[in-house]
């Protein structure tokens, strides 16, 4: 009977993972805890209770996470936005000086390898894009004057991310920095982009209504699900970043009818991918103490002050008031789902990354959330000045005959 429970339990555990996942997400959600963090701790649980085997059945949806997200990316720019985007160079160029160098010199003089400590600062860098998005939209600070600053700075890094996944996948596969890797690498990415172009430019245009009657059809999910996941994987088999391909896939898509379809059929699985995602990125990872303790608290620590000051210096050149760049710069701690990418690309770091994203994230929330109090009490709101009361003459004054003879000459003069 034992055995037979077991059996069962066995079966229905990976499904279990999936309600455990949406309980955790929601009761976490009611304390400010990102879904990226609920979706972890499940993972982490999860390695004590459930096979290797059982959750095999969904390692597609591990694989489909990150090319679906670059995907949705890319389906919110065209190249006409792109062009524009070198407005926002100064800001994005001060998060990524102040965000990526340190970290790279740091972990080099600890002594982790040039691949590493590259991975490493790809890993500090980013702030996270989903974690921040969604607090701006639930503690409706959407329309705030700093909310235009951190959107365009999670843009900029958006796009230094693809770069930089586009640099250190053929340098992981190599195994080695070799000198003409890196020029090679650029160079298929400028031909990526000049291919790409060359569809937006002249194939998309004359295909446009194609697609668009396409995307009324009942089963368009699986062409679209097909040449998404098929131009990702392609991507990766020629030495390039999937993550680059399956967002100038989206960058392409024409903003008519199948835009909306394809948001609209595969939001939900971007989702579904990108929550197994971040499961697997737990369960698969060994529970262990980092040796570099002290490397760890450092990081850490810069992690938390060097956003706050590099997010406070790209405010004041945006010319935002004090008080906005305080709560702007609070608010912008949080690392997530691009940092949990990284650190895929290389298990070796996962016990000092992954202790690192928990912690930016969680405490980064809660910064968030208290940004708006910690700026009222530094810089607290100017009391508005009390109108003085003008003295008006008393009504026995004003029924004098007198009244009439002191303030109106010429009534006097008539009478």
């Amino acid at each position: 009977m034992e055995e037979y429970l077991h059996h069962i339990l066995e079966e229905i555990s990976p499904y279990l993972v999936l309600l455990f996942m949406f309980i955790s997400a929601y009761a976490l959600r009611r304390i400010s805890v990102p879904a990226i963090v609920a979706f972890m701790l499940v993972g982490f649980l999860a390695k004590f209770f459930v096979e290797p085997e059982s959750m095999e059945k969904f390692e597609i949806f591990k694989h489909a996470g990150i090319i679906l997200l670059f995907f949705f990316i890319g389906l919110e720019y065209s190249f006409e936005k792109l062009r524009n985007m070198l407005g926002a160079w100064k800001t994005g160029t001060v998060d990524f000086i102040f965000n990526f160098v340190p970290p790279f010199i740091l972990a080099y003089l600890f002594g982790f390898d040039l691949i590493s400590a590259l991975i490493i600062a790809s890993v500090f860098y980013p702030s996270s894009t989903s974690i921040i998005a969604k607090l701006l939209m639930d503690y409706k600070r959407i329309a705030s004057p700093e909310a235009e600053l951190l959107i365009g700075i999670l843009i900029f890094e958006d796009l230094v991310a693809i770069l930089l996944l586009s640099l250190i996948i053929p340098l992981k596969e190599a195994g080695k920095v070799e000198p003409m890797l890196l020029p090679i690498s650029f160079i298929k990415v400028a031909l990526a982009l000049f291919f790409f172009w060359v569809l937006h430019r002249f194939v998309i245009p004359k295909i446009t209504r194609w697609l668009d009657s396409l995307s009324e059809e009942e089963t368009f999910i699986f062409f679209t699900l097909g040449i998404v996941l098929t131009v990702g994987s392609l991507f990766h088999s020629i030495g390039i970043s999937e993550a680059l391909g399956a967002f100038l896939l989206g960058v392409i898509v024409p903003e008519t009818k199948v835009l909306d379809s394809i948001e609209k059929q595969l939001s939900d699985l971007k989702e579904l991918s990108m929550g197994l995602f971040f499961f697997f990125f737990a369960y698969e990872t060994e529970l262990t103490l980092p040796r570099e303790v002290v490397f760890l608290i450092i990081l850490f620590i810069l992690g938390i002050i060097l956003k706050i000051v590099s997010t406070y210096v790209a405010a004041y050149l945006m010319g935002l008031k004090k008080k906005t760049r305080l709560r702007a710069s609070l608010s912008f701690v949080p690392r997530g789902e691009f940092s949990v990418i990284m650190t895929s690309f290389e298990p070796s770091i996962k016990s000092i990354s992954i202790p690192f994203i928990f912690g930016t994230a969680v405490l980064g929330s809660i910064l968030f959330v208290v940004a708006p109090k910690i700026a009222d009490i530094i810089y607290p709101p100017k009391k508005k000045k009390k109108k003085r009361k003008v003295k008006r003459p008393r009504k026995a004054y004003l029924k004098s005959p007198q009244a009439f003879s002191e303030h109106s000459p010429g009534l006097r003069s008539e009478k």
